[in-house]
């Protein structure tokens, strides 16, 4: 028997315990000391083209984002800053996370520069910083009421305000055409531009302020606690007290320095309530009862009359009057404006670029009242 014919049941056997490997490259398992397959792995030049394609334009984006977010920041109103902040929804501010985007507050500033620019009322300018905080105040504002509408279930639709365009708006000017035409003049709006940002939410709060009313009636020991107060007064007055020197103690408009004067009216010049009282006392009279009008509660006295005669001659009785006004403010309203103040003493308010904070400071507590709460803690 040769050798060859020795070894073959051996190789025979060792050959059966070889898995067949068609491939060129073989690579052994560490852990079982078995020969597996492991095909070479090959890429296809296309697809890390593409790979590093996709990859640029995501470095790019991110780049490209970075760059608008700085100029947003340092408040750039060129074209390109706008226009890039509107393609990413970048924001100004935000108001318990709801955005105030930068391309909005930037539109909002153009028009209100471009309203005191056609003005020719002589009425002064607002600085940049006011012009700034009222325009970024309003829309936090705005963005705070739709959240108020949504918890309220009010919403403003499409045709109530195509109805007060048409009922309220255009009928000021002689045409649709001519109020499209002033309105962009004045704003640099469209009609619908300025129904989108001006009418709609001035229209949505007054929706929500008067479903709260409807929620929260008004309480009347309010305005009964200002009649009384007048009531007081008057009795004071008629015991002998000093009319004008009382007017400068307790009166509510801007009459008060004065001692009340009002100077000389004709009765149309006056409220009909208000004007059908003086016109019915003689010189030196105090009414006996206080005279209630829109504005609250009065104390009147008529110091003189006369009668004069018009641009056309004919005679117009005039009086000289005096009066202490007790306001009487709507306390519905008074409750709905302190819901909203509350919400935004709450709220957090977020500024993302170098721009004043409307709500700074507007909400923090009298001095006082911190010292008292630091006392409180320390001891």
């Amino acid at each position: 028997m040769s050798e060859e014919q020795k070894i073959s049941p051996k190789m025979e056997e060792m050959e059966e315990k070889i898995p067949v490997n068609t491939s060129e490259d073989t690579s052994s398992d560490v852990t079982s000391g078995e020969v597996k397959n492991n095909p070479t792995k090959k890429f296809s030049p296309m697809a890390m083209i593409l790979g590093g394609f996709v990859l640029a334009v995501v470095v790019g984006f991110f780049i490209f984002y970075a760059v608008v977010s700085a100029q947003v920041k340092k408040i750039s109103r060129s074209d390109f800053t706008v226009k890039s902040a509107t393609l990413f929804h970048i924001p100004v501010a935000s108001i318990d996370g709801k955005k105030v985007l930068y391309a909005d507050y930037v539109d909002n500033l153009k028009a209100m520069e471009q309203f005191y620019e056609t003005d020719d009322t002589g009425e002064q300018e607002p600085s940049d910083s006011e012009e700034s905080d009222f325009i970024l105040s309003r829309l936090l504002v705005n963005n705070l009421i739709v959240d108020l509408a949504k918890e309220m279930d009010v919403e403003v639709t499409k045709e109530e305000i195509n109805a007060i365009a048409k009922e309220q708006i255009i009928p000021g000017f002689p045409s649709e055409e001519d109020a499209e035409k002033q309105i962009m003049d004045r704003y640099g709006w469209t009609l619908d531009e300025f129904l989108e940002k001006i009418v709609y939410p001035t229209e949505l709060e007054k929706k929500v302020a008067a479903k709260y009313a409807e929620e929260h009636p008004a309480d009347g020991s309010v305005e009964e606690g200002v009649r009384t107060q007048a009531l007081g007064i008057l009795n004071q007055i008629k015991e002998g007290a000093d009319f004008a020197e009382m007017a400068k103690q307790y009166g509510s408009d801007g009459t008060a320095e004065q001692g009340g004067d009002l100077g000389w009216f004709t009765h149309d010049q006056m409220v009909p309530e208000f004007a059908d009282a003086a016109f019915s006392l003689n010189k030196g009279d105090l009414s006996s009862e206080l005279v209630k009008t829109q504005f609250g509660y009065h104390i009147l006295q008529v110091t003189d009359k006369r009668t004069t005669q018009d641009e056309n001659g004919n005679d117009v009785e005039e009086v000289q009057a005096r009066h202490i006004l007790f306001l009487v403010q709507d306390n519905t309203e008074d409750a709905f404006r302190s819901l909203v103040n509350d919400r935004l003493k709450n709220a957090k308010i977020k500024i993302m670029a170098d721009i004043h904070d409307p709500f700074e400071g507007v909400f923090d507590e009298p001095i006082l009242d911190l010292e008292n709460s630091d006392t409180e803690e320390n001891s």
